[in-house]
């Protein structure tokens, strides 16, 4: 099937993708933890063993769908790797103990590890748009895809892990209809003109594919700013993961269900449904570290509170700011590389963006179930308010030197 010259993807399809995709993702995550825990007898340890391997697959997904956006042709790239994801939950739906739940969860990941990378790199061909304002809109349809899918995980999980898979096959095979029908569109980047803020100034000269031929090569180069940008990253969804996965079983132990747990992402993604626009027009109007860089410090606060707090109520609050932390950054991180890296190597730029939160996805399972399996509930929450805020620091320096 040839592409179809001169179409674009239009962002509603483009958001449609992603809150499928996404929907499908939060009824995954949240429960590997509690299937491998109460349903296959694992610790936390083991439990962190798994989720480091198939962060690894989510890694390599993210890797070599970035490659493929630039260097081959992302159409089938995307169709084979929604059909990756498809498979490995069909099969889940039927085989789920261990250790073939462990292997699948793998295969999973690797899949969609490379839808997510593939669907962002699409996010930044998207025309009639700021490619920030595109990623805002990205971000607040996650969010959405988060509160369903976590509201089906709090009240079908008790009915067994299978159903879950199961609907999340479901979802799959529809994105993978979705992508079939509607993604064979044209994705070389046109020369951009959209007007910048002065902090960007620094960013790559934006150019066309088709000038290649007349010019040396876009390569993706790491700068360090773009290191920093990667150290942001990791540390803080090493932090955020603790609340996907060791934070369930622990707070099962003081009382709160699995139920309640889930209540804790809905909140948070209404939350983020309903202020992220009013967040992200204030961060538009500033320069992408201010919003970055303040979120960070926000999400950091979030971990040290939580050495203070045993009620449920004051557990909401705090999720509550570190809901507000991650509304400043997240949406803000992917659209500041797309703009401080040349546009040919957007699937690259976009595939570096996934690792890095693969890698503190990696770690962050493994570390929390090390700690509170010895017990080491508050050294845990301050080792990582500690790391947050040193890579908060040291983004900040180089932001200010590079502007400087």
């Amino acid at each position: 099937m040839q592409v179809k010259q001169n179409k674009r993807l239009s962002e509603r399809w483009l958001l449609t993708a992603n809150l499928i995709a996404n929907t499908g993702n939060a009824m995954i995550w949240p429960v590997t933890t509690l299937h491998m825990t109460i349903s296959l007898g694992q610790d936390l340890t083991m439990s962190g063993v798994v989720i480091l391997f198939t962060s690894l697959m989510n890694i390599l997904g993210a890797y070599i769908a970035g490659k493929l956006f630039d260097r081959w042709r992302p159409y089938p790239s995307l169709i084979g790797a929604s059909l990756i994801a498809l498979f490995s939950l069909i099969v889940l739906f039927f085989f789920n103990g261990w250790p073939v739940f462990a292997f699948l969860m793998m295969t999973a990941s690797f899949g969609i590890g490379s839808v997510n990378t593939l669907l962002n790199a699409y996010a930044t061909t998207v025309t009639g748009k700021n490619t920030r304002v595109i990623f805002n809109n990205m971000y607040i349809v996650l969010n959405i895809g988060v509160v369903i899918g976590t509201l089906a995980v709090g009240y079908l999980f008790d009915y067994g892990f299978s159903w879950l898979m199961l609907i999340a096959a479901v979802l799959f095979l529809l994105l993978t209809v979705i992508v079939a029908f509607v993604f064979n569109v044209e994705t070389d980047i046109q020369p951009s003109y959209e007007p910048q803020l002065v902090e960007e100034e620094h960013a790559q000269p934006i150019t066309s594919r088709d000038q290649e031929a007349v010019s040396e090569p876009a390569k993706f180069k790491m700068t360090p700013l773009l290191w920093w940008l990667a150290a942001f990253l990791f540390v803080i969804y090493l932090s955020y993961m603790l609340w996907e996965t060791v934070m369930a079983p622990h707070l099962r132990t003081i009382g709160i269900s699995t139920r309640h747990y889930a209540d804790l992402w809905v909140v948070n993604g209404l939350t983020i449904i309903a202020f992220q626009k009013i967040i992200s027009t204030w961060a538009n109007k500033h320069p992408y570290r201010l919003s970055v860089i303040t979120g960070g410090f926000v999400f950091a606060s979030s971990f040290i509170l939580m050495l203070f707090v045993n009620q449920f109520w004051q557990i909401v609050l705090v999720f509550e700011l570190l809901t507000v932390g991650e509304m400043l950054s997240s949406p803000q991180v992917p659209a500041w590389v797309a703009q401080l890296t040349p546009k040919e190597v957007s699937g690259q730029a976009q595939g570096f963006v996934s690792i890095m939160i693969s890698i503190g996805r990696m770690f962050g399972p493994l570390y929390g179930g090390i700690m509170l399996d010895h017990g080491w509930f508050n050294p845990l929450f301050l080792s990582v308010f500690i790391a947050m805020i040193l890579a908060n620091m040291g983004l900040l320096f180089v932001a200010r030197k590079k502007k400087e």
